[in-house]
């Protein structure tokens, strides 16, 4: 498995801005999202991480609190570093860190060409397809 980090911080703190960039460069650039779905009300009440490697910031992730349960949200690797187990290692640092919070379950949507990538970390698929 890959050494990677979790650095956790909330949406005002200062070095936010790498999220903003991640998010900016994998969901606008690479995937042609608007940037003004990139961001929302929620973010101020979500915790944030920003997956480093030792040297550089390379991806992020949102948790929004529901309950007793997180949704991951807005995960974003930059291109350079799929595929070398950083998303999968980011996300089973966050089941443990949420199981000590005595979180009961962890869910998540995700766009559809990236659901075996969640398959192979341990989720199951449910539920209909649906469009944004």
């Amino acid at each position: 498995m890959s050494n990677i980090y979790l650095l956790k911080l909330n949406f005002h703190d200062n070095d936010f801005s790498i999220v903003r960039d991640i998010r900016k460069n994998v969901f606008t650039d690479e995937l042609g999202i608007s940037e003004s779905e990139l961001f929302d009300d929620e973010d101020e009440l979500c915790e944030h991480f920003i997956v480093f490697d030792g040297k550089k910031s390379i991806g992020s992730i949102r948790v929004l609190s529901i309950e007793n349960n997180v949704k991951l949200e807005r995960m974003a690797i930059l291109s350079e570093f799929r595929a070398r187990n950083y998303g999968k290692c980011a996300i089973f640092q966050l089941i443990e860190y949420y199981r000590t919070k005595e979180c009961h379950k962890i869910i998540l949507d995700s766009i559809y060409p990236v659901r075996n990538f969640y398959k192979k970390c341990g989720f199951i698929e449910e539920g209909e397809i649906f469009q944004r």
